[in-house]
Protein backbone atom coordinates (compact mmCIF):
# COMPACT_ATOMS: atom_id res chain seq x y z
CA UNK A 1 0.00 0.00 0.00
CA UNK A 2 3.25 2.32 0.30
CA UNK A 3 2.55 3.63 -3.73
CA UNK A 4 -0.95 4.41 -3.61
CA UNK A 5 -2.76 6.56 -2.01
CA UNK A 6 -4.74 5.17 1.08
CA UNK A 7 -7.92 5.11 1.88
CA UNK A 8 -9.04 6.92 5.37
CA UNK A 9 -11.87 8.77 6.81
CA UNK A 10 -10.15 12.20 6.78
CA UNK A 11 -10.00 13.88 3.11
CA UNK A 12 -6.26 15.14 4.09
CA UNK A 13 -4.51 11.56 2.73
CA UNK A 14 -3.00 12.25 -0.28
CA UNK A 15 -0.62 10.08 -3.06
CA UNK A 16 2.70 9.10 -2.01
CA UNK A 17 5.82 10.58 -3.78
CA UNK A 18 7.21 8.68 -5.99
CA UNK A 19 10.00 8.19 -8.54
CA UNK A 20 8.55 9.19 -12.53
CA UNK A 21 11.12 6.74 -13.28
CA UNK A 22 12.06 3.58 -11.65
CA UNK A 23 16.15 3.26 -12.81
CA UNK A 24 17.85 0.80 -11.51
CA UNK A 25 19.76 3.20 -8.66
CA UNK A 26 15.76 4.20 -7.70
CA UNK A 27 14.74 0.43 -6.85
CA UNK A 28 18.40 0.79 -4.95
CA UNK A 29 18.02 3.59 -2.94
CA UNK A 30 14.29 3.19 -2.25
CA UNK A 31 14.61 0.08 -0.45
CA UNK A 32 16.27 2.34 2.50
CA UNK A 33 13.45 5.20 2.45
CA UNK A 34 15.57 7.12 -0.27
CA UNK A 35 13.38 8.66 -3.60
CA UNK A 36 9.81 7.69 -1.67
CA UNK A 37 7.75 10.16 0.60
CA UNK A 38 4.91 8.57 2.09
CA UNK A 39 2.55 9.64 5.10
CA UNK A 40 2.77 8.82 8.57
CA UNK A 41 -0.28 6.67 8.45
CA UNK A 42 0.61 4.73 5.54
CA UNK A 43 4.10 4.08 7.45
CA UNK A 44 2.82 2.80 10.95
CA UNK A 45 0.64 0.68 9.01
CA UNK A 46 3.13 -0.52 7.34
CA UNK A 47 5.09 -1.07 10.48
CA UNK A 48 2.44 -2.88 12.28
CA UNK A 49 1.82 -5.72 9.54
CA UNK A 50 5.54 -6.11 9.62
CA UNK A 51 5.38 -6.96 13.61
CA UNK A 52 1.77 -8.29 13.84
CA UNK A 53 2.32 -11.98 11.92
CA UNK A 54 2.34 -10.21 8.66
CA UNK A 55 -1.44 -9.21 8.03
CA UNK A 56 -1.96 -5.47 6.76
CA UNK A 57 -4.73 -3.57 7.88
CA UNK A 58 -5.72 -0.60 6.36
CA UNK A 59 -6.31 1.73 9.09
CA UNK A 60 -9.11 3.41 9.93
CA UNK A 61 -11.04 5.92 12.45
CA UNK A 62 -14.40 4.03 12.40
CA UNK A 63 -14.81 0.20 13.08
CA UNK A 64 -18.31 0.33 11.04
CA UNK A 65 -17.32 -3.01 8.93
CA UNK A 66 -15.79 -6.28 9.19
CA UNK A 67 -11.71 -5.94 9.05
CA UNK A 68 -9.98 -8.27 6.99
CA UNK A 69 -6.50 -8.09 6.62
CA UNK A 70 -4.03 -9.04 3.86
CA UNK A 71 -1.20 -11.34 4.52
CA UNK A 72 1.85 -9.52 3.21
CA UNK A 73 4.64 -11.52 4.59
CA UNK A 74 4.53 -14.70 6.47
CA UNK A 75 4.70 -15.25 10.33
CA UNK A 76 7.98 -16.11 10.54
CA UNK A 77 9.63 -13.19 8.84
CA UNK A 78 7.34 -11.17 11.37
CA UNK A 79 8.83 -13.21 14.25
CA UNK A 80 12.84 -12.13 12.44
CA UNK A 81 11.23 -8.47 12.29
CA UNK A 82 10.25 -8.45 15.96
CA UNK A 83 13.58 -9.57 16.99
CA UNK A 84 15.28 -7.65 14.82
CA UNK A 85 13.30 -4.41 16.04
CA UNK A 86 13.68 -5.48 19.73
CA UNK A 87 17.42 -5.55 19.10
CA UNK A 88 17.59 -1.85 18.42
CA UNK A 89 16.24 -1.05 21.71
CA UNK A 90 17.50 -3.64 23.91
CA UNK A 91 21.11 -2.81 21.98
CA UNK A 92 21.00 -0.24 19.26
CA UNK A 93 19.90 3.09 18.28
CA UNK A 94 16.47 3.35 20.21
CA UNK A 95 17.97 2.33 23.86
CA UNK A 96 16.38 5.22 25.27
CA UNK A 97 12.94 3.82 24.51
CA UNK A 98 11.73 0.79 27.14
CA UNK A 99 9.77 1.47 29.43
CA UNK A 100 9.27 -0.14 32.67
CA UNK A 101 6.96 -3.31 32.50
CA UNK A 102 6.26 -2.58 28.67
CA UNK A 103 9.32 -3.68 26.31
CA UNK A 104 9.21 -1.58 22.92
CA UNK A 105 10.30 -2.73 20.16
CA UNK A 106 11.43 -0.33 16.87
CA UNK A 107 13.32 1.45 14.47
CA UNK A 108 14.88 5.05 14.45
CA UNK A 109 15.10 7.13 11.05
CA UNK A 110 16.72 10.08 11.11
CA UNK A 111 16.59 12.13 7.61
CA UNK A 112 18.58 14.91 6.88
CA UNK A 113 16.67 17.96 5.43
CA UNK A 114 17.47 19.86 1.66
CA UNK A 115 18.15 22.97 1.95
CA UNK A 116 19.55 24.75 -1.74
CA UNK A 117 18.98 21.36 -3.48
CA UNK A 118 21.43 19.85 -0.49
CA UNK A 119 21.45 17.67 2.20
CA UNK A 120 22.03 19.49 5.48
CA UNK A 121 23.63 17.55 8.30
CA UNK A 122 22.37 20.08 11.26
CA UNK A 123 18.59 19.95 10.01
CA UNK A 124 16.88 16.67 10.01
CA UNK A 125 13.71 15.26 10.21
CA UNK A 126 13.75 12.19 13.18
CA UNK A 127 11.19 9.91 13.73
CA UNK A 128 10.61 6.29 15.91
CA UNK A 129 8.35 3.65 14.87
CA UNK A 130 7.28 1.07 17.27
CA UNK A 131 5.12 -1.15 18.92
CA UNK A 132 4.38 -2.94 22.14
CA UNK A 133 4.27 -5.12 24.03
CA UNK A 134 7.29 -6.22 22.55
CA UNK A 135 7.23 -10.05 22.79
CA UNK A 136 2.93 -9.85 21.74
CA UNK A 137 2.63 -6.82 19.95
CA UNK A 138 -1.26 -5.18 20.20
CA UNK A 139 -0.06 -1.01 19.71
CA UNK A 140 1.85 0.15 17.00
CA UNK A 141 2.89 3.98 16.80
CA UNK A 142 5.28 6.40 15.05
CA UNK A 143 6.79 9.77 16.61
CA UNK A 144 8.61 12.13 14.19
CA UNK A 145 10.13 15.37 14.89
CA UNK A 146 11.00 18.31 12.36
CA UNK A 147 14.21 19.98 12.86
CA UNK A 148 14.74 18.96 16.43
CA UNK A 149 17.40 20.51 18.69
CA UNK A 150 21.06 19.19 19.39
CA UNK A 151 21.02 17.05 22.53
CA UNK A 152 23.73 18.87 24.52
CA UNK A 153 26.65 16.62 26.37
CA UNK A 154 29.83 15.72 25.15
CA UNK A 155 28.82 14.92 21.47
CA UNK A 156 25.62 16.37 20.57
CA UNK A 157 23.49 15.28 18.70
CA UNK A 158 20.25 15.54 16.74
CA UNK A 159 19.24 12.14 15.77
CA UNK A 160 16.26 10.32 16.82
CA UNK A 161 17.59 8.17 19.32
CA UNK A 162 17.99 11.24 21.22
CA UNK A 163 15.08 12.73 20.82
CA UNK A 164 11.79 11.17 19.04
CA UNK A 165 13.18 8.04 21.23
CA UNK A 166 12.61 9.34 24.32
CA UNK A 167 9.43 11.35 23.71
CA UNK A 168 8.20 8.39 22.24
CA UNK A 169 8.80 6.14 25.75
CA UNK A 170 7.17 8.81 27.75
CA UNK A 171 4.27 8.57 25.48
CA UNK A 172 4.10 4.55 25.77
CA UNK A 173 5.11 4.78 29.60
CA UNK A 174 1.65 7.27 29.96
CA UNK A 175 -0.92 5.33 27.28
CA UNK A 176 -0.23 2.18 28.13
CA UNK A 177 -2.03 1.91 31.53
CA UNK A 178 -4.62 3.35 29.91
CA UNK A 179 -4.72 1.07 28.06
CA UNK A 180 -5.39 -1.69 30.67
CA UNK A 181 -2.00 -3.18 29.80
CA UNK A 182 -0.91 -5.28 32.66
CA UNK A 183 3.03 -4.28 33.20
CA UNK A 184 5.09 -7.72 32.23
CA UNK A 185 6.61 -7.95 35.61
CA UNK A 186 3.56 -7.96 37.36
CA UNK A 187 2.35 -11.00 34.80
CA UNK A 188 5.34 -12.61 35.91
CA UNK A 189 4.29 -12.24 39.37
CA UNK A 190 0.68 -13.68 38.80
CA UNK A 191 2.43 -16.85 36.84
CA UNK A 192 4.27 -17.80 39.74
CA UNK A 193 1.21 -17.17 42.21
CA UNK A 194 -1.11 -18.91 40.29
CA UNK A 195 1.71 -21.98 40.16
CA UNK A 196 2.66 -21.38 43.45
CA UNK A 197 -1.30 -22.35 44.38
CA UNK A 198 -1.86 -25.12 42.21
CA UNK A 199 1.50 -26.73 43.78
CA UNK A 200 -0.20 -27.07 46.84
Amino acid sequence: GLLSQPYFELPETSMPQVPRRWSDIRRATISYGHGINVSLLQTVAAGAAMVNGGIYFEPRLINDRPVSGQRVISPQTSALLRDMMRAVVTQGTASKADVAGYPVLGKTGTAEKIVAGAYDKDMNIASFMGAFPADDPAYAFIVMLDEPKKVPGLAPRNTAGWNAVPVAARIVERIAPLLDLMPSHMEDSLKLATFTREAL
